[in-house]
């Protein structure tokens, strides 16, 4: 009896000192709500067809990616190991790819 109670004590010290998850800041999450809702802005006037060119040409060239890259995906990679980088980049070049068509838009 003292033998299963020793065996319990132990596992119970053992799985307490583990390292317990580490729980998203609240900065992180904040981070990529704010980035999400720029991307949505960004999206919104690459979708507006009254938007003026040079504008849409500044957000799909310069604007949307550096703050994916620089910001959102950051952000998103602390927040959750869900999405590899690899594919999360392959979203922002599919992204830029149908605006850029769509709009007939080549970015340099």
């Amino acid at each position: 009896m003292k033998k299963i109670l020793l065996i319990c004590l132990v596992i119970t010290i053992f799985v307490g000192c583990q390292k317990q998850p580490e729980k998203v800041s609240e900065s992180v999450e904040k981070s990529v709500a704010e980035s999400d809702k720029k991307i949505g802005e960004f999206l919104d006037i690459l979708d507006d067809s009254n938007a003026n060119k040079g504008l849409q040409r500044k957000v799909l060239c310069t604007d949307y990616p550096k703050l994916y890259e620089h910001e959102y995906l950051p952000a998103l990679l602390k927040l959750s190991n869900a999405e590899p980088k690899d594919k999360l980049m392959n979203d922002l070049k599919i992204t830029t790819d149908y605006y850029s068509e769509k709009l007939n838009i080549t970015c340099d």
